[in-house]
């Protein structure tokens, strides 16, 4: 009769040794499958973001007001992007001076400005100033012509217009939230999403 042997004291080493391992690389593992995640969330919504504010430049540049490119923008919009709680546009037109001897001939300015929704953040258009807009439906600025404070510095430099020609503008901020526990491990994603389209 066979006695059974316990077996080689190498093979539950090895075991243990195995067990270590995977013990030391599971934060890894962890890390890297929340972070796939996480970016893809985070790339999701910001094409709703993107798609969005291309909507709105497109809407307003077709002779829509602002009034009915806000109301399509808040039907037309889903998950993150919720005006009424977490999120904000900002229209604006520009338009590049025509009337000669004003203080904004030949020169870009902001022409038309709506902004909607909920959260603080502003234009990331600079003005040399700023000026007064109007209320609904048009929404202008007060004395456009000659407010050289209107004036943009910072638009494009590939972005031409004709003297009277308008530029279209639409700027979407919104809230991100975070879907993993991903910040637990000293990485972060933005806390709000972004996007502006040009018409």
């Amino acid at each position: 009769m066979r006695t059974r042997r316990p077996p080689p004291a190498r093979l539950g080493e090895a075991r243990g040794q195995s067990l270590v391992e995977f013990a030391l690389l599971l934060p890894l593992l962890l890390t890297i499958a929340l972070g796939v995640v996480e970016i893809g969330y985070l790339l999701l919504d910001q094409q709703v973001v993107v798609r969005l504010s291309r909507e709105g430049s497109n809407l307003i540049s077709r002779n829509t007001t602002l009034e009915d490119a806000v109301a399509a923008l808040q039907t037309m919009s889903s998950r993150p992007v919720d005006f009424s709680t977490r999120s904000k546009v900002i229209f604006s037109v520009l338009k590049k001076g025509a009337t000669t001897g004003t203080g904004n001939y030949d020169q870009i300015f902001l022409y038309q400005r709506r902004e909607f929704g909920s959260l603080s953040d502003g234009s990331r258009l600079v003005t040399r100033g700023g000026g007064v807009f109007g209320g609904a439906p048009d929404y202008q600025a007060a004395n456009a012509d000659n407010a050289t404070g209107l004036q943009v510095t910072n638009v494009p430099s590939n972005l031409i217009a004709p003297r009277g020609g308008m530029i279209y503008v639409t700027e979407i901020y919104t809230a991100h939230e975070t879907l993993t526990p991903l910040a637990q491990f000293g990485i972060s994603t933005p806390p709000t999403l972004y996007s502006i389209a040009y018409f």
